[in-house]
């Protein structure tokens, strides 16, 4: 969660103590899953796109580069409504 907080405060440039929390919290969900094995894929759906970046980015540094995949929650929401 701290790597992603830090990607969206870099991204966004404001400190990360004022990053929402909910995002990176996505990603440490994803990530305890790859750690106790009850996952071997997760898609990070949000419409923050520095926190879906930093989701991949930071879950890649850990060795879980193919297994992240961010879906743009704006982009998802229009595919619902067509």
């Amino acid at each position: 969660m701290d790597g992603v907080q830090r990607y969206i405060a870099n991204a966004d440039d404001r400190p990360a103590d004022e990053i929402e929390r909910a995002d990176p919290a996505l990603a440490g969900v994803a990530a305890q899953a790859f750690v106790e094995g009850t996952a071997d894929q997760a898609y990070i759906y949000t419409t923050d796109t520095a926190a879906g970046k930093g989701a991949e980015a930071v879950l890649a540094s850990e060795g879980y580069g193919d297994s992240v995949t961010y879906v743009n929650g704006f982009r998802f929401v229009d595919d619902l409504l067509e």
